[in-house]
């Protein structure tokens, strides 16, 4: 019996810990390295053109570059910060990699993990 005990408060440990939520969440993802040939500031995309970001920090999609109107697509944000989808091989974004922008000013980050 007392062996029984023992298996039932292991895997009821286990269970909750499995259940623990982490306070780390993807916007703690290391940069993995700097992007190449960006733009000061991205633009938010708008009907009428462009407009400089959300100062509140709100992500917008897309956001373009106004060197050559290249289309960044948001793939998620959290925190102020956004990740978002370039064209292939644009600003060293690799395959499986986004481009990491600060949405209240729109200025580039860096590259992490998809």
């Amino acid at each position: 019996m007392r062996h029984t005990t023992r298996i039932t408060t292991v895997i009821t440990l286990l269970a909750l810990l499995g259940c623990a939520s982490s306070s780390i969440s993807w916007t703690d993802e290391a940069i993995i390295r700097p992007g190449t040939d960006l733009p000061d500031h991205f633009l938010v995309a708008t009907e009428l053109g462009a407009s400089e970001p959300d100062t509140t920090g709100n992500c917008h999609s897309p956001m373009i570059d106004m060197r050559d109107d290249t289309p960044l697509i948001l793939f998620r944000s959290d925190q102020g910060r956004g990740d978002y989808e370039v064209p292939n091989g644009r600003y060293g974004v690799g395959p499986e990699e986004l481009l990491r922008l600060d949405c209240a000013t729109g200025r580039p980050l860096g590259i992490v993990k998809q």
